[in-house]
C-alpha cells in the first residue's frame, strides 16, 4: 500500500486534479443531458477508457522516465515495479469512475451502477494495457497517448465492420455502437483477456534491455608511436 501511495505521490498534483475536473464534467453532463441521450455507454465505455489509457501513458511512464535507468540498476526485476506504477494510477482512475457512476446514478435515478462499471472496466483495462506496453517498450514520451488515441479514433470510425462475423466479439465500444446479438458479455470479457495477454507481453519483454547502437571508443596509443 505504501508503494502505490509513493507511486501516486510520484505522477504529482496535476493528476488527481485532471481527473476530478473530468469526473465533475462528466457529472454536469449527465445531470444536463436528456433523457433521451444513452449516457452509460458515453461516459464509461468510450470517454473513461479513452482518459485510463491517456493516465497510465503520461503519469505512469517506465521507459521514458528520467530515472529509469538508475531504477532498472537498482531493482532485480522491473516488471514488479512497472506493474506497481501502473496498478497505483489505474487503481486511482478506476475510483474516480466510479464516484462518478455514484453521481451520476444519483443525479438520473435511471441508471444502473452495474452496467456502468461493465462497460467502463473491461475497456478501460484493455486501452491501459496497450498504453503501458508502448510505454515499456518504448522511450519515446507521449507515444502511448498517441498509439491509445489513434486506436480509439479508428475504433470508433470503423463500426461499418461490426458487420462483419466475429468482429463484434472484440469491438471496444460495442453497447456504444448497438449490441445487437446481445453479446456484449463476452464482447468485454474478451477485451480482458486481450488486456492480460498485453500484460503479460510486457512481462516477458520488460526485462530485456533496449537494443542501442555500438559505444564509441577511442584507440589508445602505444608509447612512442603517433
Amino acid at each position: 500500500m505504501r508503494r502505490l501511495l509513493l507511486e501516486l505521490k510520484i505522477a504529482g498534483i496535476n493528476f488527481p486534479l485532471v481527473t476530478a475536473a473530468l469526473s465533475l464534467a462528466l457529472v454536469l453532463f449527465a445531470a444536463l443531458a436528456g433523457e433521451l441521450l444513452d449516457f452509460a455507454p458515453i461516459a464509461f465505455e468510450a470517454v473513461f477508457p479513452l482518459y485510463a489509457a491517456i493516465a497510465v501513458g503520461e503519469w505512469s511512464r517506465f521507459r521514458s522516465d528520467a530515472a529509469f535507468e538508475a531504477i532498472a540498476a537498482q531493482s532485480p526485476a522491473r516488471f514488479p515495479w512497472m506493474l506497481c506504477r501502473f496498478f497505483a494510477v489505474f487503481a486511482a482512475v478506476s475510483l474516480f469512475a466510479l464516484a462518478t457512476m455514484l453521481a451520476a446514478a444519483w443525479v438520473r435515478p435511471g441508471l444502473a451502477l452495474g452496467e456502468m462499471f461493465q462497460l467502463y472496466l473491461p475497456t478501460a483495462f484493455f486501452f491501459a494495457s496497450v498504453a503501458a506496453l508502448v510505454g515499456g517498450l518504448s522511450p519515446q514520451e507521449h507515444l502511448p497517448t498517441l498509439v491509445c488515441g489513434l486506436l480509439w479514433l479508428v475504433a470508433l470510425l470503423t463500426r461499418s465492420l461490426l458487420r462483419l462475423p466475429g468482429v463484434e466479439y472484440v469491438y471496444p465500444f460495442l453497447r456504444f455502437a448497438g449490441d445487437q446479438h446481445g453479446v456484449c458479455l463476452w464482447s468485454k470479457a474478451a477485451l480482458a483477456g486481450i488486456g492480460l495477454l498485453l500484460r503479460a507481453a510486457l512481462g516477458l519483454l520488460a526485462e530485456k534491455p533496449p537494443k542501442g547502437g555500438h559505444a564509441l571508443t577511442t584507440p589508445l596509443h602505444k608509447p612512442g608511436k603517433v
